[in-house]
């Protein structure tokens, strides 16, 4: 019988004292909670705070993103020299929460119209470069999140997959993120093409909230039906907005949380059983 995933949340808005014990594991918000423009305080603040609560920090999301001091890993906004300033004190950062996976968002690489796309590819590849040497030292690897837009370098998932290869780097691999397998109509079948590059898994409810949200039970039960026969053991992170669902006039995390978890693990122990 195949190992079933594990279940975790990323803790982008949630406080982490608010969350069950049922949370098999944190993905940490790269650029909020290790970006290398956090002061030593702050940074050390929140590795206290992760080091409290005790649970796993095996992955993290938004390596690029607000709280960065880069903009683009290729296009106009390339800066080299800034991206790998960047990545050593992060990277340092996530190491000291032992972080295994690194993931890193498509919509970071892009090739916008009029922008030279040979050139592009060669900037993505460089910023890769520099990610992969880091992770390389510190034991990670990393996850490129193919983002369904089409200005970007890899939209789709395969294309992700391709795009890691093209790298030439053991270490780069890929993460599959169901919100964006459904924006392009792909098939949940392509991460059976592949599975052993798929390092994380994202899910989502209708609208991007949290996956109890609306109708995507059958969706989430055949994805993780998929999981199951690719082998995948590695973890499922609830990667949303969180919305009110109980009437509140504010939201309630924890009920929220709560009652999120208590689906998704109902759904796992389904395909599992």
């Amino acid at each position: 019988m195949s190992k079933p995933f594990q279940i975790g949340i990323v803790v982008d808005v949630v406080p982490l004292s608010l969350l069950d014990r049922g949370w098999e594991y944190f993905e940490v918000p790269a650029s909020m909670h290790c970006s290398a423009l956090l002061c030593d305080t702050e940074w050390q603040a929140w590795k206290e705070t992760y080091r409290k609560d005790g649970r796993p920090t095996p992955v993290t999301s938004h390596l690029l993103g607000p709280g960065t001091s880069w903009k683009g890993a290729s296009g106009p906004l390339y800066n080299r020299d800034v991206i790998l300033w960047s990545l050593e004190r992060q990277f340092q950062r996530m190491h000291e929460l032992g972080v295994k996976y690194a993931g890193c968002w498509g919509g970071h690489f892009r090739c916008p119209e009029g922008f030279d796309r040979t050139k592009a590819i060669d900037q993505g590849i460089s910023s890769i470069n520099i990610m992969a040497d880091f992770a390389e030292k510190y034991g990670m690897q990393i996850a490129l999140e193919p983002q369904a837009e089409h200005d970007t370098l890899f939209p789709r998932y395969l294309e992700g997959v391709a795009f890691a290869k093209l790298t030439g780097r053991k270490c780069v691999k890929v993460m599959a993120d169901l919100n964006y397998f459904l924006e392009l109509e792909q098939p949940l079948e392509d991460i059976l093409k592949a599975p052993d590059y798929c390092l994380n898994v994202h899910v989502q409810g209708d609208g991007g909230a949290q996956p109890n949200v609306g109708e995507r039970e059958e969706i989430l039960t055949h994805l993780f039906t998929v999981l199951k026969h690719a082998g995948y053991d590695k973890g499922v992170s609830a990667a949303c907005p969180w919305v009110v669902t109980n009437g509140a006039k504010e939201i309630d995390y924890r009920f929220e949380t709560d009652f999120t978890l208590r689906y998704l693990q109902g759904l796992r122990d389904k395909v599992y059983r």
